[in-house]
């Protein structure tokens, strides 16, 4: 997996490509943990191809961190992982755009 972030105000911008799954979970959550101060996030899946139940909890640890699901968006989700969420209940967990 490869991932860009940048931050805009109080807002992180984080795009994904491959796959966020066990390995590259913890490596994508370190990055995140070392950004400061954002209130919100929105992950771009665009270029992600897969997820796993990692990735699934990253975005759920997000959600709690921010406070809610309306602080976390995430944004181009292909049909594979748009019915993972679904499977999951994650889409109502999340704000899915």
């Amino acid at each position: 997996m490869t991932f860009e972030k940048r931050k805009e105000g109080t807002k992180l911008f984080v795009s994904l490509a491959g796959r966020l799954d066990t390995l590259s979970a913890p490596i994508l959550s370190d990055a995140l943990a070392e950004e400061k101060d954002y209130a919100d996030i929105e992950f771009d899946f665009a270029a992600l191809e897969y997820l796993s139940s990692s990735g699934l909890r990253l975005l759920f640890s997000c959600r709690k961190a921010l406070g809610g699901k309306e602080h976390v968006v995430v944004k181009n989700v292909n049909d594979v992982i748009m019915e993972i969420f679904r499977v999951t209940g994650f889409d109502k967990q999340i704000e899915i755009q």
